[in-house]
């Protein structure tokens, strides 16, 4: 952008990560006058490259939601490869478990397949700037390698000020920033310490050479679907590791694999030696892992982290909104950070355009959403501190995942495929299968504060306290209040006792580690049985999600589902 174009816009985003430059396509798109500006430039390393199915589901909503078809492309394996490029995703056929004990080899009856479908790890650098390049398409500015200087906020509009002297105004901020946001240290909205109960810290970069783990178990008959075909994580007491390789598919001529050791930092906290030489001091401990990296060698620099957790005690304001990754961050177990980025992101950019359009910027209509990004870290939280404990003994994680994954079925993927995007999906299946347009949607919904319950990733309605109570019963653990083996049989016990979906699909029995989900006829037909009896047989008020009938049978009559 010159510096002759105008400098008035109705929404300045700082950062033009995954987060700020989706928001900023959606934006655009809408008629907004909207400009980014980053310090760095496109493409760039960055990490965050596991999604899920939720995740999926989310960039569906986004892209049938606002009309940007470009957006459905990176909620499937099949649209990255087939319109971005083959080589900006890796192949995510399930998610893979692997308990190590120190000076072991990795045994056989301490492993957890979950096949998933077709989903896929997202090689950043590449999506990041395929985003990029979609905001200016549609008509987002975009300032790189521009340093702010000053930001000024006042009643009647947003100043932003570069290095180079140049000032740009907005009636509306957002801060997609990540950790050094220029926002949370203006205002000081850091929370010091950070209010979370996980304590973690990572190692990471990016591999070549890495072999795939099938090559390095000793017996590997049980699963069902190859290792290296899914996000493989390494667990072990105090932490856990992410593979995930992006030359797992046979259209892929990338040789990268993504490698994250995260490790509590209370139990190993941070030294002197440096990154390289403390991932290989610690993987010599255990066997099957030093295998896989026998041949790898790093392509960059390593990255080690402090404390990974912090946390801000508000993300909105005059004018400004700050996104997940600019107010706080957990872990990256379970891949949390891109679902929480687009949950945020659906109501938000409905709400900056009704503030565009009525002149009307007053925090009150963004503080419902702030609320529920506060919970959804304190929730995420929850999960993550969980996690860490529950990786002390293989009977507690092999019960503890159960819990994740029902909470993330029932709160998050399937409630949004019933709920919403199956009628998204039927409205537009006409311009779908045309590779044409979506058709434009009233996005009054999307403003209003009871849409929130349906975004909402917490499990709802009638049973809805099973993961509190699995909580307490993992961190009675950590209180030395019960064995992790008690634990573990009592966390069994509550999913059961919940809902007689937990036993009837399979996943409420631990002695099934090995599932693929999609293709298990049991899983499916319990999960739709699930669905209609929710329909017909609960009341309205305390049914976790909604199944819309007439949705469902044109969804069967499509093909769509």
């Amino acid at each position: 952008m010159s510096c002759d174009e105008t400098k008035q816009f109705d929404v300045i985003i700082v950062g033009s990560g995954i987060g700020g430059s989706t928001l900023a396509t959606i934006l655009a798109k809408h008629q907004a006058r909207v400009l980014m500006i980053d310090k760095g430039t496109h493409p760039r390393f960055a990490i965050g490259e596991a999604i899920t199915s939720h995740t999926e589901i989310l960039l569906s909503l986004l892209s049938h939601y606002y009309s940007v078809p470009e957006l459905e492309y990176l909620s499937s394996f099949r649209g990255i490869s087939e319109n971005i490029s083959a080589s900006a995703c890796g192949s995510k056929r399930s998610f893979g478990f692997l308990y190590h004990q120190e000076g072991k080899e990795q045994s056989p009856q301490q492993r957890i397949q979950w096949g998933i479908g077709n989903s896929s790890h997202l090689f950043r650098q590449e999506i990041d700037h395929y985003l990029v390049k979609l905001a200016v398409k549609y008509g987002a500015k975009l300032l790189s390698e521009t340093n702010i200087v000053d930001i000024d906020i006042d009643e009647k509009e947003v100043v932003i000020k570069t290095e180079t002297g140049d000032n740009f105004n907005a009636n509306y901020l957002v801060d997609a920033s990540g950790y050094n946001s220029l926002i949370a240290k203006k205002l000081n909205l850091r929370e010091n310490p950070p209010r979370f109960k996980s304590y973690s810290r990572s190692i990471f970069t990016h591999m070549v050479g890495v072999k795939p783990v099938d090559d390095c178990l000793q017996v590997n008959s049980d699963n069902i679907i190859p290792w290296y075909e899914g996000t493989t994580h390494h667990i072990f007491d105090g932490g856990w590791m992410w593979v995930i390789p992006f030359n797992n598919h046979e259209k892929s001529t990338n040789p990268i694999c993504s490698i994250g050791l995260n490790l509590d930092s209370r139990r190993f906290p941070k030294t002197e030696v440096s990154p390289e030489q403390e991932f290989e001091n610690f993987i010599s401990r255990f066997p099957s892992i030093a295998t896989q990296f026998e041949t790898a060698k790093s392509v960059r620099n390593w990255i080690s982290t402090g404390r990974l957790q912090y946390s801000s005690h508000s993300c909105i304001g005059k004018r400004f909104y700050l996104l997940p990754h600019a107010s706080g961050f957990i872990d990256p177990i379970f891949s949390p950070g891109l679902i929480q980025t687009f949950t945020t992101i659906i109501p938000l950019a409905a709400l900056i355009l009704k503030a565009i359009a009525s002149n009307d910027f007053s925090t009150k209509h963004f503080a419902p959403l702030e609320r529920l990004q506060q919970e959804i870290f304190d929730y995420n939280d929850g999960i993550t501190n969980c996690t860490y404990i529950a990786f002390t003994n293989f009977s507690l994680m092999n019960a503890w995942l159960r819990v994740w994954v029902f909470q993330h079925i029932i709160g998050g993927s399937y409630k949004l495929l019933f709920t919403e995007l199956l009628g998204l999906l039927v409205e537009d299946y006409p311009e779908h299968i045309a590779k044409l347009e979506f058709k434009a949607k009233d996005l009054t919904q999307l403003t209003e504060s009871c849409y929130l319950k349906t975004i909402d990733p917490r499990p709802q309605g009638w049973k809805k306290d099973f993961v509190e109570e699995a909580i307490a019963e993992v961190e009675k653990v950590e209180k030395c209040l019960l064995s992790p083996e008690e634990a573990a049989l009592n966390i069994v016990s509550i999913l059961n006792s919940t809902s007689w979906l937990f036993k009837l699909c399979g996943l409420g029995e631990p002695s099934k580690c090995f599932m693929d989900l999609p293709k298990s006829k049991r899983f499916n037909i319990s999960l739709m049985t699930y669905a209609f009896w929710l329909k017909f047989f609960v009341k309205n008020e305390i049914k976790p999600f909604e199944l819309n009938l007439k949705d469902y049978i044109n969804g069967v009559r499509l093909g769509i589902i």
